[in-house]
């Protein structure tokens, strides 16, 4: 069972989280999402020369200063824009971007470079010193950046499923017969105790004061909505809108994604505004890589290098951040240089939100929050 995944160290009890206990929500964009018909650079008459087909029309653009655009299907998210609650960071990615998924998603996730292997994933890297008890909670079956021996985090399906399974578990002493033995039944107590937390809190759920879209991102957010909002005591979640590997058709899979996208997180801001935690959560997208700058036959675009990252949250400081994309400056592979690390993301992540220690120290920060 995907929410039955082994986990160590868990506390059998732990704290309820309280107001003012800061809150980290990673959405990741899986397949590579177009950064370029994301945060568009319409003023730039390359953008129209080099995807004639998949550009966004000038008649679309959703003006939001410095020459940029929003996609049109985030028209959701310019409320946030406008209040300063939104920042986009450009140009992010790392050096001789690797094109596999898989690879890249495990470069993304253990925060290291091409040619360097972390069995730990980023956050493990700096949660066991910021608190005890649950790190985190992933809705999907990969913990990602939260893998690590070290790291008391859970997968689930979603919090209802995950209460099913474990309600299957009973209360049993650790046996300490054998190695194994004492594994296990250690593992069967932690669940045991994380679904008795998950339950006691959920049963006590407070209204959301907003109806989510039944899309599937829709769905994991108000999961996750509900969770904070009850005292759940995890200071990470993890969630995966699919999809975004957009060879052809692009136009109508970006953009539906995008409309999903932005839905789900409207929803999500409002639900945290209404519940007096919005200033307590950061949320912050990912994907693997970007696309290509130029469009091909197909009407879609191939892997590329570059991207971008929205952060929404409270205590954001709005704004753009990292170099526009030069369109007139390809590599030889006709993709974007990076100009942002992500692991630059990643220590502002961990020192200025989370206020734990850098380990990406040498690659600056960003001043988003």
């Amino acid at each position: 069972m995907a929410a039955l995944l082994p986990f160590m160290g868990l506390l059998p009890e732990q704290a309820a989280a309280t107001a003012g206990q800061r809150v980290l929500v990673l959405v990741r964009l899986a397949g590579g999402n177009d950064g370029l018909n994301t945060l568009i650079p319409y003023t730039d008459p390359l953008y129209y020369k080099l995807r004639p087909k998949i550009a966004v029309p000038r008649h679309r653009v959703l003006d939001i200063g410095q020459g940029v655009s929003l996609n049109p299907y985030l028209a959701a998210l310019k409320p946030s824009w406008e209040a300063g609650e939104m920042a986009f960071i450009q140009g992010v990615g790392y050096p001789h971007t690797d094109l596999s998924h898989f690879r890249s998603c495990d470069i993304w996730e253990t925060g290291t470079s091409v040619g360097e292997y972390s069995p730990d994933g980023w956050l493990a890297q700096v949660m066991p010193g910021y608190k005890q008890g649950l790190h985190g909670i992933v809705i999907g079956e990969s913990m990602g950046p939260l893998a690590g021996k070290d790291c008391h985090a859970i997968a689930m399906q979603s919090p209802q499923v995950f209460l099913s399974q474990v309600n299957m578990l009973d209360a049993i002493p650790v046996s300490r017969q054998t190695p194994a033995l004492a594994h296990l039944t250690n593992v069967q107590n932690q669940l045991y105790n994380t679904g008795q937390q998950l339950s006691n809190k959920l049963k006590r759920s407070v209204p959301l004061g907003v109806n989510f879209a039944t899309s599937d991102i829709g769905r994991d957010l108000e999961s996750v909505a509900k969770m904070i909002l009850s005292g759940v005591d995890a200071a990470v979640y993890v969630v995966t809108l699919d999809g975004f590997d957009t060879h052809s058709g692009q136009i109508n899979m970006q953009s539906n994604l995008l409309n999903r996208l932005a839905g789900a997180l409207n929803s999500f801001s409002t639900s945290m505004k209404k519940g007096g935690r919005w200033n307590d959560v950061l949320l912050v997208t990912y994907s693997e890589f970007g696309r290509r700058v130029q469009e091909n036959h197909g009407g879609g675009t191939d892997h590329g290098s570059a991207s971008v990252q929205l952060v929404m949250g409270g205590k954001v400081r709005g704004g753009i951040y990292g170099d526009a994309p030069r369109l007139n400056e390809l590599d030889a592979g006709g993709n974007l240089h990076v100009t942002q690390d992500y692991r630059a993301v990643y220590g502002s992540l961990a020192q200025n939100w989370l206020r734990c220690g850098n380990p990406w120290s040498s690659f600056g920060t960003i001043p988003f929050v």
